[in-house]
């Protein structure tokens, strides 16, 4: 399961590479990225610095998600070659899965409490009769 900062970076990636299957990124493209605000929540760019970008980058691949290696382009600047893998391409389609799984399980819940609620009013219902 990836955490939050690791399902920004995968929604960049895959982004990036849709129809292609290997593409070039420089990391400052994906700081940039991940800094945008997010459901309220913001990562600051200073939070997460190139190092920290490069150990989720491994977690990732050893998630199987994507396969990338650090190059130089040719003025000397790093950049990821990133290949998404089987697992990578299937990304989108198990976050919407992920998402639906939780407002399945939201619902479940309500209409569980409604139904304790009305399991209590009725049980109230008989004992304030007698």
């Amino acid at each position: 399961m990836l955490n939050g900062i690791e399902t920004r970076i995968m929604e960049y990636l895959f982004s990036r590479c849709r129809g292609k299957r290997t593409v070039l990124i420089p990391p400052d493209d994906i700081l940039k990225s991940i800094s945008v605000s997010k459901s309220q929540r913001v990562i600051s760019r200073n939070e997460i610095t190139k190092r920290q970008l490069e150990t989720y980058m491994k977690s990732l691949t050893l998630d199987g998600y994507v396969d990338y290696s650090a190059t130089n382009d040719k003025s000397g600047n790093m950049m990821y070659v990133v290949t998404l893998t089987t697992r990578g391409e299937a990304y989108q389609r198990e976050h919407d899965d992920k998402i639906r799984r939780r407002w399945r399980e939201v619902g479940w819940r309500i209409l569980l409490a409604v139904a304790a609620g009305g399991v209590s009013y009725i049980v109230y219902a008989l004992i304030g009769r007698r």
